[in-house]
């Protein structure tokens, strides 16, 4: 195995590349390895044979990205090959080094990877970002005052409870229900939803109905009777008194309240305001959740981190937590930001 920020290979046998993609959240390309780099070489050639070797149609759109590598004129060589082995085809380019999933997708582009200079790849699935896109700003029920959950990062946290298909999942904070909606298409059949907003419960409801109206023709995983059923699991409850709406639960994913939206102004004393404010619910939430999460059980959670000029303030929670009798099973920070945000998601996993 091989890892670096941008990429990690790792030695498998064949694999389904669209089963897994459509499985992971966080992952942009899934690719396979058909040769290594060597300095003073054709390294051109790995991919005109290949090219060759897999046409498609009479198009060929081709594309080189660069990872953890400076980019190099590989694409020119391999096109002026091509050409002088009069094959006609077009060399797909980006402004960054690394060709995005829209370009690779929209373009039908077969897609090398170059990986730090020694490996060569094949790209073989990229990101579902049009399903991705369609789940999140197709939904008819959306609250952008509070915010709305990514499905890609609602995934990556379902993933990372490890839960079975058979598990019983809460998410007592379900918002619009993206958690709910992607641990469905996930084939999790024993879901419920709570929340302490009447307008979350009526756009969660109204979300699964369009949910199952516009799954994938191709898949067909979810019934009207399996919606109807969730429908009825889903009803208003406060976090601090969880424990009287759920009992004996493998898994609670969630994101909780994050706090009020910052325009920009905000003074150091009054985010330390909202720190103190969301610290208290937070302990009151993992209060109740020891009195409903089964033994072995996994919490996925997000915590705010406050970005304020050069000051990062953080719930200062970790501790009171571990004293309730949870353990933190991640190491590494877990951060999902976008540039510029001046709160980013930080996610935890309890046990």
């Amino acid at each position: 195995m091989e890892e670096t920020p941008e990429f990690l290979i790792i030695e498998h046998g064949e694999i389904d590349c669209g089963k897994i993609m459509s499985r992971l959240g966080g992952t942009i390309k899934i690719g396979k390895i058909i040769g290594k780099l060597e300095a003073g070489t054709k390294n051109q050639e790995l991919i005109v044979n290949d090219l060759k070797n897999n046409p498609r149609g009479n198009k060929l759109n081709f594309g080189v990205s660069f990872y953890a590598s400076k980019p190099w004129k590989l694409g020119m060589e391999v096109k002026g090959e091509l050409k002088r082995a009069g094959v006609s085809c077009r060399l797909v380019t980006g402004r960054d080094p690394a060709l995005s999933s829209v370009i690779v997708t929209k373009n039908k582009v077969q897609e090398f990877l170059v990986l730090g200079k020694i490996y060569l790849g094949k790209t073989c699935a990229v990101q579902e970002f049009e399903d991705y896109s369609f789940r999140d700003y197709g939904r008819p029920g959306r609250d952008l005052v509070s915010g709305m959950m990514p499905p890609k990062l609602a995934k990556i946290m379902i993933n990372l409870s490890q839960a079975p298909e058979g598990a019983v999942i809460l998410d007592p904070f379900c918002g619009s229900g993206t958690i709910i909606q992607e641990a469905l298409l996930l084939g999790y059949k024993n879901i419920t939803g709570c929340d302490i907003s009447d307008k979350a419960i009526s756009d969660t409801k109204k979300n699964l109905a369009w949910l199952l109206e516009n799954q994938n023709p191709k898949s067909q995983i979810l019934d009207p009777k399996q919606i109807q059923n969730l429908k009825s699991q889903i009803g208003q409850a406060d976090v601090r008194h969880l424990s009287k709406f759920a009992s004996s639960v493998d898994a609670i994913i969630t994101e909780p309240y994050l706090g009020p939206a910052l325009r920009g102004h905000e003074t150091l004393g009054e985010v330390k305001k909202i720190v103190e404010e969301l610290s208290a619910l937070y302990i009151e939430a993992f209060g109740e959740f020891r009195k409903i999460l089964n033994p072995g059980g996994k919490i996925v959670i997000v915590f705010p981190s406050f970005r304020l000029g050069k000051e990062i303030l953080e719930l200062p929670i970790l501790e009171k937590i571990k004293s309730l009798g949870f353990t933190q099973v991640n190491t590494d920070k877990l951060i999902y930001s976008r540039e510029g945000q001046k709160v980013w998601r930080q996610i935890f996993v309890f046990r």
